[in-house]
């Protein structure tokens, strides 16, 4: 048995070889109080990856990096859900699709994958995730993606062609109040008629519990004002000498559909209309994250709480409750 230990200031890694593509990933904490979502992940990822996740990310979430990648129930269900529950993957054979706010890569490889005959743009902001999304490319040698670096926050690189469709995965909450229509009214220009703007993984804040950023109830319903006071008081998260612009770049104001259709209708080049999901047993936007999330956290939790957090899901489904913890959005730009 071939095992590679890696050394961090933080936690000892191993890496046991399975066989000629698969490796376990073992993660020991020296802190033991030191939060860590998973602390192994087996992965198809070489080494010299893993090691390029580890100095990103750390070792506490090294193995959560690389699973939002590789896990279909983790970040692909959601990512699934969301765009193909409103169209499906042949319509976008031969089409272009904008992943904005890409990260590290993780959606734009699920996207390159299950899309091999769609062009993608992956477009990021920060210069080092960027670099572990063009290394993870390389690895599965994605021919249809192309990663380039965003000028700035609320900007998009001036080499993209007109596309198809344009994906916000987990990005527009983390927008500026003041980015939010400068950066759709470049989109919406960009998006071919008849084309399709997807967001999804943001916070809808007509939901009453805040579950991104500070984990409190009716934040969402406060001025901003209370609700800094409120996150800096009685938040867990590390918020207590926030200010509030930190806040909202963490995320602290998700969006809701009108919001976001205000602000696009305030463009001429284009109306826009909300698509209603199209897949089997979805009926409305929120039908698609209590779905994917049931899928996910049956992934996750084991025992009596799997059975609990099932059973509170279930019961939203059967309620049919129109709003989620998160947006899960397709607007079509009209022609």
């Amino acid at each position: 048995m071939n095992i590679i230990t890696l050394e961090h200031q933080d936690a000892q890694i191993n890496i046991e070889e399975i066989d000629a593509v698969s490796r376990r990933i073992r993660v020991e904490m020296k802190n033991s109080a030191m939060f860590s979502p998973r602390k192994q992940w087996v992965t198809r990822y070489p080494v010299s990856l893993i090691e390029a996740v580890l100095q990103h990310r750390g070792p506490a979430y090294l193995c959560d990096e690389i699973a939002r990648d590789e896990d279909p129930s983790y970040t692909a269900s959601d990512i699934m859900a969301s765009v193909f529950g409103y169209v499906s993957k042949s319509a976008m054979d031969g089409k272009r699709l904008l992943d904005f706010g890409c990260g590290s890569g993780a959606s734009t490889m699920i996207m390159a994958r299950a899309l091999p005959k769609c062009q993608i743009y992956g477009v990021e902001l920060e210069p080092k995730p960027l670099a572990l999304a063009r290394l993870r490319a390389a690895h599965y040698r994605c021919d249809n993606l192309t990663l380039l670096q965003s000028p700035s926050p609320d900007a998009l690189p001036p080499e993209i062609q007109q596309v198809d469709y344009i994906l916000l995965s987990a990005v527009y909450e983390h927008l500026l109040p003041v980015e939010r229509p400068r950066l759709l009214r470049q989109m919406w220009e960009l998006l071919a008629p008849g084309g399709v703007l997807f967001i999804n993984q943001t916070p809808d804040d007509r939901f009453p519990l805040e579950t991104h950023t500070t984990s409190l109830p009716f934040i969402n319903y406060l001025p901003d004002s209370l609700a800094g006071a409120f996150a800096r008081t009685c938040s867990k998260r590390s918020l207590k000498n926030a200010s509030w612009e930190l806040m909202l770049r963490k995320g602290i104001r998700g969006a809701s559909p009108g919001e976001i259709m205000g602000i696009l209708s305030s463009f001429s080049s284009g109306s826009p209309q909300l698509l209603q999901p199209q897949a089997p047993g979805l009926k409305q936007q929120s039908d698609i994250w209590y779905h994917s999330a049931r899928e996910r956290l049956s992934q996750r939790y084991h025992g009596a709480k799997r059975l609990m957090v099932l059973s509170l899901i279930d019961a939203m489904i059967v309620s049919r409750l129109p709003v989620a913890p998160y947006l899960s959005l397709a607007i079509q730009k009209q022609a």
